[in-house]
């Protein structure tokens, strides 16, 4: 079986591959202060959990966009399974065709989510994710990742709100009653979910009209998606996937098994 795993800025995701089957997928707090012992307890857990043995896992892989964890997950996965892990990075292969200024740039989770993205729908599309940062990344009709476009994310744009503006409180996420607020949870929470959803709407407009297309295939992931698409009103044709970043790392774990042994 395969572990997958993704190291995001808020959120770590794990998930465990029976071939293509994915058999549980959960996260757990991305903390460069933790060590190797307290992570490997933490996954250990997990798997515990899910009644899923530690020994069953043979091949790994893990994408990272917290530098200073990096090396430390490796190390984990190492000591929990024996298997040394994948590290999604230069000379890895992904199949994937990236027509950015810096390659490299391109974070392990958007290549992971890219290669997810074009084995569902080919391009033209644009691929959402909705975590600490928004992002929209484009594929072309070649199907090559054309560029990127980075903006707040959702929690972390209401955080900042609420800690720079000394009337607003902290608020947790729900559905807006209506577009204007008679309080000021009601209008807060409809300036962030209302809000995220019409700059969506037209970001997704502005890339049609760049690419002189009607409409566009969407692909959407990350752990807002859900609060925020029920309100996108856009003629384009948008498919919500969760796991979009696991199954991208597997088929690029799949992948370089294949140019292995070949």
């Amino acid at each position: 079986m395969l572990l997958a795993c993704s190291v995001e800025n808020a959120h770590t995701r794990l998930g465990v591959f029976d071939e293509n089957r994915l058999l549980f997928e959960s996260s757990l707090t991305t903390d460069p202060g933790k060590s190797v012992d307290e992570y490997a307890i933490l996954i250990s857990s997990i798997f515990a959990m899910y009644k899923v043995e530690l020994a069953t896992i043979h091949k790994a892989i893990v994408s990272s966009v917290v530098r200073p964890m990096n090396v430390r997950m490796v190390q984990v996965i190492e000591k929990l399974t024996q298997v040394k892990p994948l590290l999604v990075g230069p000379g890895v292969k992904t199949g994937l065709n990236i027509k950015t200024d810096m390659p490299s740039q391109v974070g392990g989770d958007i290549v992971a989510n890219a290669v997810a993205a074009v084995s569902r729908v080919k391009g033209p599309l644009v691929f959402i994710d909705f975590c600490t940062a928004t992002t929209l990344t484009g594929i072309n009709a070649q199907g090559e990742l054309s560029g990127v476009v980075i903006c707040p994310g959702v929690r972390s744009a209401l955080d900042s709100l609420s800690a720079n503006a000394a009337e607003l409180p902290k608020i947790a996420l729900e559905q807006p009653k209506s577009v204007f607020g008679k309080n000021t949870i009601d209008a807060m929470t409809a300036g962030t979910i209302i809000g995220n959803a019409a700059m969506i709407d037209g970001l997704l407009d502005r890339i049609a009209l760049e690419w002189d297309l009607p409409s566009l295939n969407v692909i959407v992931t990350g752990e807002y998606a859900e609060w925020i698409i029920p309100y996108c009103r856009s003629n384009h044709q948008i498919l919500h996937e969760p796991n979009l970043t696991l199954h991208g790392l597997k088929l690029i774990h799949q992948l370089n098994e294949r140019h292995k042994t070949s």
